[in-house]
């Protein structure tokens, strides 16, 4: 099943030409969003971060694209995959629908929407494979850095070398050579009661989960957080490292180079951030 346009289709074939080839040849936006037993999840701030991105890249946004139309949109498509109530992760696409001309300098928006099974549940696992710095290349900083589909070619390169050095991730840097956060997530140094965590002007991906997590924690009596410029040498001096992988869920790093790390304070933020989702 496939849905372009709030129409829906059973095959790519059946689906317009021109709106397969936007999809092909334009920049999507994407923005991915849990759902749990029918009920989308943080939509209100996923919705407001697509707008958001949307006008940072100069983007049409149609009239209808109401936070009510949108949502009913993903439910009706998640309906029509199973009948009973849907888990999983469900995503809408944006694209422009031809490039811009001097006649016609903001094209039309199309959207699409995909969804995938699973049980809508916050995951979170210990990984002792190994993690590096990727320095084949490096992001820019600034705000145009924080969307989520900006770089996705640098970041495919980027895990070309990751799977090539058997590495379960990889650390990104920035032209500042600062820490920036992985390949999968934003990324979390524990040092004591003390979280840091790279600011959004270092480059790093502006995500509702990683909104969520860090008002939490400056929310919260037991932990300090520290958004700032993290230089990698912080990393050997860290207790522990975690990432943020979006709407998959937590995960602990287990080793960096020679260096390996425990889970203690990160099992208790993880259990912050279950009890705020629940």
């Amino acid at each position: 099943m496939y849905s372009f346009q709030a129409k829906y289709y059973t095959s790519y074939q059946e689906v317009p030409a021109s709106i397969l080839s936007a999809f092909m040849e334009q920049t999507v936006l994407s923005e991915s969003i849990r759902i749990k037993k029918g009920q989308l999840l943080f939509w209100e701030e996923h919705y407001l971060r697509l707008m958001a991105s949307m006008r940072i890249l100069r983007m049409e946004i149609p009239m209808e694209f109401t936070l009510a139309y949108l949502e009913n949109q993903l439910l009706v498509f998640c309906e029509k995959i199973q009948t009973t109530a849907f888990s999983g992760v469900v995503k809408i696409h944006v694209v422009a629908a031809k490039k811009p001309t001097a006649d016609l300098p903001i094209p039309a928006s199309l959207f699409s929407i995909t969804a995938e099974k699973g049980n809508g549940n916050f995951s979170y696992k210990h990984d002792d494979h190994p993690i590096d710095l990727y320095k084949d290349h490096y992001l820019s900083k600034g705000l145009f850095s924080s969307l989520e589909s900006v770089h996705d070619q640098w970041r495919n390169m980027a895990w070309v070398y990751a799977y090539e050095n058997s590495l379960s991730d990889g650390i990104v840097l920035n032209e500042d050579k600062q820490l920036v956060e992985t390949l999968r997530g934003t990324l979390f140094l524990v040092k004591g009661n003390t979280v840091f965590t790279p600011s959004l002007a270092s480059g790093c991906r502006k995500t509702v989960y990683r909104s969520l997590l860090t008002t939490l924690l400056s929310e919260n009596d037991t932990f300090e957080l520290l958004e700032e410029e993290i230089s990698p040498f912080a990393i050997q001096k860290a207790d522990e490292l975690f990432v943020l992988a979006g709407v998959e869920g937590i995960y602990s790093i287990g080793q960096y180079r020679k260096k390996r790390f425990k889970s203690e304070q990160t099992q208790k933020i993880l259990a912050l951030l279950l009890n705020k989702l629940s």
